[in-house]
């Protein structure tokens, strides 16, 4: 395809000191002219300069195709141009009664907006006709047809606060806005794909391609539907870091990176349960999950929402993605932090290339082969699962990061969108977050958000997934009983009252052993310092324990010196040294506790000491 593509290319005006491009009809504008590319990308250094073509539903300059993308230089200062298109396809996920949140790669070259009046529906591979608008409620696939009454835009606080927009051509580039998909099926087979299958409906996006710099305005507490604004998939990292906080960011992947405290740094989107039936609003079932940055080296972490009504019956989770790249076309929801513009830029703009999920009718981004790739860091982190009475599940994500505070950080602690009646979270003041980003400490304990409106809650604490990370063990810790329960093997599950326990039952990753028990674990009259050779080597960032005869190790206890146990092992496979990896643990003093095959024990302190992870 490569070869193909640089064949056309030299049919065209293509200035390559200058970095332009125009594609235009030939022969005094009586013949169509135009690129195609097909899974592959394509970049312009500067500004594009597109002529509508004369053959009727093929009037576009550039087709992308296959998730083909445009990227545009970083630096590029002047705008697109000409009463040209490009045509560029992107899928829905829903049927005529959910929506989906978009965002626009194109605008009409008349007037700089977007409306859906820009979509059309594919024929073939070049060919489509303008979709067909009505102001029924419901749309339909085949022929191609918007409802006009579900297209919405937000900017406030409130619920008032949704804009109708309807068929007018009124969005300006960077806003996302919301779009009911169409009910029926479209056989049209266009590059494997058929238009619409079943509740996954494809748009054509035709019209001048949006690049460059976007600022929307916003202001404190409020929220603002946004997205991807390009013809390109795009680094949502990036973006939210850039557009949160203070200072200067440095990163291994980025260099440094100015910050602007304009947004929380959390990007929140739109799921709902699939095959809806109506269009009362206290029948939609859906939720807001939220992604945190956390660092543009890393994958991040998207917490899916509970699903539930407006009346506040719950009705399961919502579906998992990588939400680090945004495929063309996807919104999503940002919270203003202070007064000040959003930016949106072409180095924001990433070659990444698009992929379905299966059985979801979305695109999620998977490697490519003209893809620029960073090595990103994976998020030490584990994930606390809390069931509430069998029928919906909120899951809880702690990871560990040096740059953190145990406050709350701008594009890293994630307040929850939305509350279901009974709902749990990590606790900072009286507020509920559903990512929780801290540095290492094996010894915390870290306070749980927990409300029950119902009459009476079966809550249930379970362990979820552990990533990178040398936590063994997690524990629920009641702080009334000082009980602590270990939810490793099974979960634990209570039964509560009405009320708020903010609180009171806290996660631990290590039990604190009673001060009365410490004589007997610490001090043993049978210790014999000589049978093993206890050594913490903080250059390696971990704790060597060798056997100076032929006994191998049985079992190792760490302990800090406060009595809290952060270790016990007894499997080691008959061996005579083991290494512990302690780069995760907090810097300071613990106690090594290790016994022989023939139950002799050594006793030692060591000092840890971890400049980063």
């Amino acid at each position: 395809m490569r070869g193909f593509l640089l064949v056309t290319l030299s049919l065209f005006i293509f200035q390559s000191v200058l970095g332009q491009l125009s594609v235009a009809p030939s022969n005094n504008g009586q013949k169509n002219t135009y690129l195609y590319i097909n899974d592959d990308l394509l970049f312009v250094k500067n500004d594009l300069r597109l002529g509508k073509n004369p053959a009727q539903g093929k009037e576009s300059s550039i087709y992308l195709r296959s998730g083909a993308q445009l990227i545009q230089g970083e630096e590029q200062n002047k705008p697109n141009s000409g009463d040209g298109s490009i045509s560029v396809f992107s899928e829905g996920s829903t049927n005529a009664y959910d929506y989906n949140y978009w965002s626009s790669p194109v605008i009409d070259p008349a007037n700089g907006l977007f409306g859906i009046s820009l979509l059309h529906s594919p024929v073939s591979e070049i060919n489509s006709r303008p979709a067909h608008l009505t102001n029924a409620l419901n749309g339909s696939a085949n022929p191609l047809t918007i409802s006009t009454s579900w297209i919405y835009t937000f900017n406030g606080n409130s619920y008032s606060q949704w804009n109708l927009v309807g068929g007018n051509t009124i969005i300006p580039p960077g806003y996302g806005f919301t779009m009911k998909g169409t009910e029926g099926h479209d056989p049209t087979t266009i590059n494997g794909r058929e238009n619409n299958p079943g509740n996954a409906q494809r748009y054509d996006f035709r019209g001048r391609p949006i690049s460059g710099r976007i600022e929307i305005p916003t202001a404190r507490d409020v929220y603002i539907l946004v997205g991807n604004p390009y013809p390109s998939t795009f680094d949502l990292s990036l973006f939210l870091l850039e557009n949160s906080g203070t200072g200067t960011l440095n990163t291994t992947c980025y260099g440094y990176l100015p910050r602007r405290n304009v947004t929380t740094g959390i990007a929140y989107f739109w799921d709902s349960k699939e095959n809806g039936t109506s269009h009362y609003l206290e029948d939609y079932v859906g939720g807001y999950g939220a992604f945190s940055p956390v660092d543009p080296c890393t994958d991040g972490i998207y917490e899916p929402p509970v699903l539930k009504k407006i009346n506040g019956t719950e009705e399961g989770k919502g579906k998992d993605f990588n939400r680090r790249f945004l495929p063309i076309g996807q919104g999503f929801m940002v919270q203003g932090a202070e007064t000040g513009n959003i930016i949106f830029k072409n180095s924001h703009r990433k070659a990444r290339s698009e992929e379905k999920e299966p059985g979801t009718g979305t695109a999620s981004i998977t490697e490519k082969k003209h893809t620029h790739l960073e090595n990103n860091t994976v998020l030490p982190r584990i994930q606390l699962k809390v069931s509430v009475n069998d029928q919906y599940e909120r899951n809880l994500s702690v990871a560990f990061w040096n740059e953190a505070t145990k406050g709350i950080d701008a594009g890293m602690d994630a307040e929850a969108f939305q509350l279901a009646p009974t709902d749990a979270g990590w606790l900072h003041g009286e507020n509920s977050f559903v990512i929780d980003v801290r540095p290492f400490n094996i010894s915390e304990e870290i306070p749980l958000f927990l409300q029950v409106k119902a009459q009476l809650s079966k809550v249930t604490f379970s362990q979820g997934n552990f990533e990178n990370t040398s936590v063994n063990e997690l524990f629920i810790v009641d702080t009334q009983t000082n009980d602590y329960f270990s939810i490793k093997k099974e979960p634990l599950t209570l039964e509560l009252q009405p009320g708020t326990y903010h609180g009171r039952f806290k996660i631990a990753f290590a039990e604190k052993i009673p001060q009365e028990e410490l004589p007997t674990i610490f001090f043993e009259d049978e210790a014999v310092p000589e049978k093993f050779s206890v050594v913490q080597n903080n250059h390696l960032g971990e704790l060597q324990i060798i056997s100076n005869d032929q006994f191998p190790v049985k079992a190792i206890g760490i302990f800090d010196l406060q009595g809290k146990r952060l270790l016990y092992r007894t499997s080691f496979d008959n061996k005579r040294s083991v290494e512990i990896s302690t780069r995760l643990w907090s810097n300071g003093l613990y106690l090594v506790k290790v016994m022989s095959m023939d139950n002799k024990r050594v006793i030692k302190k060591i000092s840890v000491y971890n400049n980063n992870f």
